[in-house]
């Protein structure tokens, strides 16, 4: 499914008009591309427990998490919110993948008592200054009441819908999962620019300049299934004492192990990088190269970048050496300039969030 990713065009303010509106107003984003994969059954906590690296079973209902799914050899499947209904029903809010057929795919070999299907629930989400203030408005004072990853049943004009406090944009926000949503889009979707008039409601896509500054990791373009989650800054995901067994735990505690003794059995990881130049105004075509002076040879490349209004300055996420990947270091990124040639710009690796 396509993923709406920006609305206002350049000549209209671009990215920073919606960078302001998400700031200082309230944004309304369709992310239906996030697809719903419910598990069910008698056994769906054991089986999620194993498909996922974190205990799950510590997980209250009507809560939500981030979590990572594996395969055998610690390499990521998908990093998925995780909504748990109950402990007979779980929701996950996928990434950029197919997670249904991975997970049907496993219990062809160990026969858990549960249904996995994709649902009928598409979600959007309202980030912003003012999300409070309109979500209170849609679904009463339960808004302002919620913990932060807290689920609640509602209803918006009379549809039923699930929220969590939960979000994509390093801002306040909500994300809103409608129930037959193939039969109620339209009329969820105006009733929420309706009660978002008053606030300023602008419609865009998720900000890049927020989620790159808050190290928030965008499934296919800054993480894949070549990765492991020690490479992107997710170790705190991989519990050393879970105590039953899940997808992958062997190899991950072997990485585990060698990096603690300070063998990093991989050679790039993410970083955050603050780069010089030219604002840069939209999604970029192809990765950049990135090397540690400008007339070496490229030892990495950036996945992300935009110019963060308010930093004054273009933000990246980048895979570096291990050996660059330290706060303070210099590199240089090259830039395409258009005519088959690039530019070398200066760019400072930070840790995260960038400041």
């Amino acid at each position: 499914m396509y993923l709406p990713r920006g609305y206002v065009p350049e000549e209209d303010g671009g990215t920073t008009a919606e960078y302001e509106a998400l700031t200082q107003r309230v944004t309304l984003w369709d992310i239906a591309a996030a697809r719903q994969i419910r598990v069910q059954g008698r056994e769906a906590t054991e089986f999620v427990d194993y498909v996922v690296t974190r205990d799950v079973t510590r997980l209250a209902s009507m809560r939500a998490a981030y979590v990572v799914l594996c395969d055998v050899s610690g390499r990521m499947i998908n990093d998925p919110l995780l909504l748990k209904i109950s402990p007979e029903e779980y929701w996950f809010s996928i990434s950029d993948s197919d997670l249904s057929l991975w997970l049907k795919g496993v219990n062809v070999g160990k026969g858990f008592d549960v249904r996995i299907e994709e649902i009928d629930v598409s979600p959007v989400q309202i980030q912003g200054a003012e999300a409070n203030r309109l979500m209170v408005d849609l679904i009463g004072d339960v808004a302002s009441q919620m913990p932060g990853f807290g689920l609640a049943e509602a209803e918006i004009d009379g549809l039923p819908v699930l929220v969590s406090r939960t979000g994509f944009s390093g801002e306040a926000g909500y994300e809103v999962y409608l129930k037959n949503s193939t039969l109620h889009a339209e009329r969820m979707w105006e009733a929420i620019l309706r009660a978002g008039e008053k606030y300023g409601l602008a419609v865009t896509g998720p900000l890049q300049p927020h989620r790159i500054s808050s190290g928030i990791l965008a499934w296919g373009q800054d993480v894949d299934n070549e990765m492991v989650p020690f490479q992107v800054g997710l170790a705190a995901h991989i519990p050393r004492d879970k105590a039953s067994d899940y997808i992958g735990r062997d190899a991950l505690e072997r990485m585990r192990a060698d990096i603690d003794a300070g063998h990093h059995p991989y050679r790039l990881t993410m970083v955050g990088l603050r780069m010089e130049g030219d604002p840069i105004g939209d999604y970029l075509s192809d990765f950049w190269l990135v090397a540690p002076s400008p007339d070496a040879e490229p030892v990495g490349f950036v996945t992300s970048a935009s110019y963060a209004p308010k930093l004054g300055t273009n933000v990246a996420l980048a895979r570096l050496p291990v050996e660059l990947a330290v706060p303070g270091t210099q590199v240089h990124v090259c830039v395409p300039t258009g005519d088959s040639t690039s530019r070398s710009v200066p760019a400072v690796v930070s840790a995260f969030p960038i400041e």
